[in-house]
């Protein structure tokens, strides 16, 4: 029977570091190595958190055993983590774990943990928080000292230059308000009637156009409705075709799908070859418990049932174990979950 094989998050949890749970191994706890194998491309993990086609067998020199006697645990590092976690959407991986001796050696497939977190996720902040360090301004940046200046002697203003008062010659140098004649107020009246006029002609020809124009933009609140009627959902060929992988899966599962409309949405992401998509979704509500979307994604693996195509070319009997066990996981009773893991254990 193969290992099973957990990717576990510490309590609390820290970025880039977690647990790795073996059970089901029946050789030694100590003097092992193991090597991770992703399905997408059948490479391997390296030492710098690249893929290889050769394996690379990372050394634990002891597991710890759990309380039970059952579990092996050893903490790992973002050499494991953060290569798993960056692609654990789109790939399965497979972990061979041997002793060192050449003994016994076992498969599983490994299970990373809701939660987990990868390094990236524990930057270092404290630049940015410590109020200590922002608290010291550099001395380049501190206000110049302004030199103290000699006082400045204004000479005094001259006098201005008295105005001499011109007595005014007659009625004519006096300034009273003009006496508008009668002969000046024509005009004055000529002006006002034809501006009155020109006012009313445009107001009757401005009258009509804004009657239509009025009626051009009634329309515009169904029009805006259409518009946003038509506007790409979440879960359409469009947004896949737009938006990153990462980014379509959030918004989709946040939608939340019955069981039956996720499988079109996949179905459509096969079809279309986002094929990192299909695979995002059906991990995403496997492991959230969904029995119906993680029987169809072990069907796609499954020897007996697969069917080739562009995302799902070859069978993998290991991975459809894997994701027959968690149905098992979810829901115990599930008769043909049970029977296909056990007829395809090794």
């Amino acid at each position: 029977m193969p290992i099973r094989v957990d990717l576990l998050a510490f309590e609390p949890n820290i970025p880039g570091q977690a647990r790795l749970a073996v059970k089901k191994w029946q050789g030694a706890s100590e003097g092992l190595e193991f090597s991770i194998q992703r399905n997408q491309d059948q490479l391997y993990l390296q030492g710098n958190q690249q893929w290889s086609n050769n394996p690379f067998w990372f050394q634990i020199s002891q597991f710890k055993q759990g309380d039970d006697g059952e579990v092996l645990e050893a903490p790992v590092g973002p050499e494991l983590v953060d290569p798993l976690l960056e692609n654990s959407g789109s790939s399965n991986f497979r972990m061979e774990l041997r002793e060192l001796d050449g003994g016994l050696s076992d498969q599983g497939v490994v299970r990373p943990a809701q939660g987990l977190l990868s390094s990236s996720a524990g930057g270092d902040t404290r630049s940015i928080y410590d109020g200590g360090e922002l608290s010291v301004v550099p001395e380049t940046l501190a206000a110049p000292e302004i030199p103290d200046l000699p006082e400045l002697t204004l000479p005094e203003p001259e006098p201005a230059p008295e105005r001499v008062s011109v007595e005014p010659v007659g009625a004519q140098a006096a300034s009273p308000a003009p006496v508008t004649s009668k002969r000046n107020l024509v005009p004055l009246f000529l002006g006002v009637l034809i501006l009155l006029a020109v006012t009313l002609g445009l107001w009757f020809w401005l009258k009509k156009p804004v009657a239509e124009a009025t009626l051009d933009v009634a329309p515009a609140p169904g029009l805006a409705i259409t518009s946003e009627s038509g506007a790409a959902g979440p879960c359409t060929l469009e947004s896949m075709a737009s938006q990153s992988e990462l980014s379509f899966v959030q918004n989709c599962i946040r939608e939340a799908p019955d069981s039956a409309a996720l499988l079109e949405i996949i179905t459509t992401a096969k079809q279309a070859g986002h094929c990192g998509i299909a695979q995002r979704l059906y991990a995403n509500r496997a492991q959230a418990g969904d029995v119906q979307i993680a029987h169809a994604y072990a069907r796609e693996y499954d020897p007996q049932f697969h069917q080739p195509s562009t995302c799902f070319a070859e069978p993998d009997a290991a991975t459809a174990a894997y994701w027959y066990e968690t149905i098992l996981v979810s829901d115990p009773d599930d008769v043909q979950a049970a029977q296909r893991f056990e007829e395809l254990q090794p």
